[in-house]
């Protein structure tokens, strides 16, 4: 089997990679004989609010995962790829950047008169007294000094030592901000000419393929900031530009996709910290769908792959708002089963737990699932992700613009949870929840065959809503 090494550049970075987290928890699949990612964040704000609460997601995540034992009498589908840690906290050190000037960074202090004077037509001097503890604010240029020093780290050399043949590699970044415009074509190059590195024949001939995000939201206007909206378009093009030459003209890449949107939301001005927390958004939702398709695709070493993701036309009115019906076929193959799998479960989970952790749920009685199991740390750890689920999928739905797709307010009626998809009529005397107590507790005296306390559990709850998901939507 084979490891896919994600890259997330970046607050983007950390934010597709919070989805695609969300995704594989779900149970989608990714093919191609690969059943582990292993994330790797680059970003100098390691207090930045997007990668600290992704961190604590995938940590969780791996909490979960590495209690589950997959095998083939395990039918669970649930959390079945599994997250690798190789960097602490997911995260990349970057040296010598905290509580630093760029001006330091370099030592312009210490260089002659005519190197500085160069400096200072290359940098301006706001540049120069950037602070690089909370990134490169929108300067590419800063990020592509601060960057190009990877190759000779530790945290590289540990990520190198654990690459095997057949491994894939995937890179996330923005193209309209600093760290992850500098950053995607500086760790390319470092991926596919270093030498020095261990394993550097299997990097430097290994699959790669990435997402580049264009401006898909703006930030609020203020001018003790260094972040500017209206900077992000001409930016862009520079960089599109450079890629273009440098990157697909020269086939260092085999799969590219290309994400955008009309910004309809403006975040505050908030340029990091724990301050820089933005809601889900629908782009990075699509460009964690562009990671499962890299994996799924049979890419080639023959030329460079574009690609660009759409959705079908909507009436005007409707615009704002996504639904499973905007989605292509391959999308809705690729996402409707297993989301509106772990969305049921995270719903009952979050209205009915008192009930389906108690001992009058049959099913409990059936695999032994007692009270005191419910309330284990394994439990609890499920319990904390379906929260960070349902409120991912709270903050996609409000935001602009809005990806709608499951009801997460059904109360005793959990079969209205697709939001553009009537549920269908079923020969039972059972409805609602009853019907859906029926169907856990039929799947644990007739299909759960696993050992553990922890496998049943999510097996009961993946079998379960397979089967109702077939009689319900079968979208």
């Amino acid at each position: 089997m084979s490891k896919l090494y994600i890259f997330g550049i970046g607050g983007t970075g950390s934010r597709v990679l919070r989805s695609l987290t969300m995704m594989l928890s779900a149970g989608v699949r990714l093919k191609n004989g690969i059943d582990e990612i292993v994330p790797i964040i680059i970003d100098p704000d390691c207090q930045n609010g997007d990668l600290l609460r992704t961190v604590d997601l995938m940590n969780n995540y791996m909490h979960i995962s590495e209690n589950l034992t997959f095998s083939e009498e395990n039918k669970n589908t649930f959390f079945k790829t599994r997250i690798n840690r190789i960097l602490q906290n997911f995260t990349y050190t970057i040296k010598d950047t905290n509580d630093r000037k760029f001006k330091e960074f370099v030592n312009v202090p210490s260089m002659n008169r005519e190197t500085q004077a160069m400096m200072k037509m290359l940098f301006s001097e706001k540049n120069l007294e950037s602070s690089m503890d909370v990134g490169f604010k929108g300067n590419p240029n800063i990020g592509s000094v601060v960057l190009n020093q990877r190759a000779m780290s530790d945290d590289f050399t540990d990520i190198a030592n654990s690459f095997s043949q057949g491994d894939r590699i995937f890179i996330i970044s923005s193209i309209f901000g600093g760290t992850g415009a500098s950053g995607f074509p500086l760790l390319l190059k470092t991926l596919r000419t270093e030498q020095s590195i261990p394993n550097h024949s299997l990097i430097n001939n290994a699959l790669i393929g990435a997402v580049t995000i264009l401006p898909y939201f703006k930030v609020k206007q203020d001018n003790e900031s260094e972040i500017d909206s209206s900077t992000f378009i001409s930016k862009t093009k520079s960089a599109l530009a450079y890629y273009e030459n440098n990157i697909v003209k020269n086939e260092e890449i085999n799969a590219l996709y290309y994400l955008a949107d009309e910004p309809k939301n403006s975040y505050d001005n908030n340029e990091g910290k724990a301050a820089q927390r933005n809601d889900a958004h629908l782009v990075e939702f699509l460009a964690a769908t562009a990671i499962v398709d890299f994996c799924n695709s049979d890419v080639t070493t023959d030329e460079t792959r574009n690609n660009e993701l759409g959705i079908k036309d909507i009436n005007e009115e409707n615009s704002a708002t996504i639904t499973f019906s905007s989605f292509h076929d391959g999308l809705k193959d690729m996402l409707a089963e297993p989301l509106t799998q772990l969305t049921l479960t995270a719903n009952c989970f979050n209205d009915k737990f008192s009930y389906v952790s108690s001992s009058t749920l049959s099913g409990n009685g059936k695999l032994g699932l007692s009270t005191d199991f419910y309330r284990s740390s394994f439990v609890k750890n499920l319990q904390q992700h379906l929260y960070y689920y349902r409120d991912w999928l709270s903050e996609l739905k409000n935001n602009k613009r809005s990806l709608d797709l499951f009801n997460l307010e059904c109360g005793d009626k959990p079969f209205t949870i697709m939001t553009d998809i009537t549920e269908k009529r079923v020969m039972s005397l059972k409805s609602n929840y009853d019907l859906f107590y029926d169907e856990l507790s039929t799947v644990a005296k007739k299909k759960c065959q696993s050992r553990k306390a922890e496998d049943k559990l999510l097996e009961m709850y993946s079998l379960a809503t397979k089967e109702l998901y077939d009689k319900k939507f079968n979208i």
